[in-house]
């Protein structure tokens, strides 16, 4: 199978279809790759919590890479493969900034959140995933010894680029800093990011990230795609996402996972063909 044994998929933006299904052909295109014995992932900015009940519907199981690389744990053991989380001082700090915004501030556990303010826009953040509303804490400052492996700040899209300025300005080079959309901040432990957890993933397996492939479309993928031996990046990505992948998928194909695994693994068969093709006006 082309020396690729692990297969690590982004999940909102490239395994999800926008509408958050997965689409029947590329469920295809995963059996094919378990029935060949090549390991699956999900990597997520999601907590453990979110993706449960999708990867059981999959069949993927194992270790998973959550919280945008800040934990890679099996979602039915609670293994853990790597975990790196925010100490007290770093929490005072990002919270802080949070505080000198305005804006809700949340810590992130693998079992939920809690935050300073729930406003209704916040809360519409969790609608389309499987995770809990947060839990509103008066006090952020009195979780600071509770090892949150991420901060979140919630700026809205109209509030996101002066808010990032601003995160930058403050905590750029100390810290992780990344979003999974363009309504919120999300900021980790220096150097966590995909790429890091999945070389954690692979030499947990026994394997070196030579035999790593991936998939992903946004800008927290970029590491990730950057890092292993073989990856797409989805056709709709920004263009320094494309730029990080080794193949783009082409015009000619669809732009969805099961094209970008057929790319990766050619000698692959499910649904009685490779990679389909994009239906092209007569």
């Amino acid at each position: 199978m082309n020396g690729l044994r692990l297969l690590v998929c982004d999940l909102d933006g490239t395994l999800l279809d926008p509408d958050g299904t997965v689409s029947g052909r590329t469920e295809l295109a995963l059996d094919a790759l378990r029935s060949a014995g090549v390991e699956v992932a999900i990597a997520t900015g999601r907590i453990p919590r979110g993706i449960v009940a999708l990867a059981h519907r999959l069949g993927i199981d194992g270790p998973q890479i959550t919280m945008h690389g800040g934990l890679v744990v099996d979602l039915d053991t609670h293994q853990t493969v790597f975990s790196e989380a925010l100490a007290p001082s770093q929490v005072d700090e990002l919270v802080a900034v949070g505080s000198e915004l305005g804006l809700p501030t949340l810590l992130c556990y693998p079992d939920g959140f809690r935050t300073n303010q729930l406003r209704p826009e916040v809360a519409a953040l969790f609608v389309p995933y499987d995770e809990p509303l947060p839990v509103v804490a008066a006090d952020l400052g009195e979780l600071r010894a509770s090892h949150p492996h991420k901060v979140a700040i919630w700026t809205g899209r109209d509030g996101y680029d002066a808010a990032l300025a601003v995160v930058r300005e403050h905590l750029g080079g100390r810290y992780a800093i990344t979003s999974g959309d363009d309504k919120s901040i999300e900021i980790l432990p220096p150097g966590v990011d995909k790429g890091r957890a999945t070389g954690a993933l692979a030499r947990w397996l026994g394997l070196t990230t030579d035999q790593v492939a991936a998939i992903g479309d946004g800008t927290n993928d970029i590491e990730l795609l950057g890092g292993v031996g073989q990856s797409v990046a989805m056709r709709h990505a920004r263009p320094e996402v494309r730029a990080a992948a080794t193949q783009v998928i082409p015009d000619d194909l669809t732009d969805e996972p099961s094209s970008a695994i057929g790319l990766l693994f050619p000698d692959l068969v499910f649904d009685g063909a490779g990679p389909s093709r994009a239906e092209r006006p007569a």
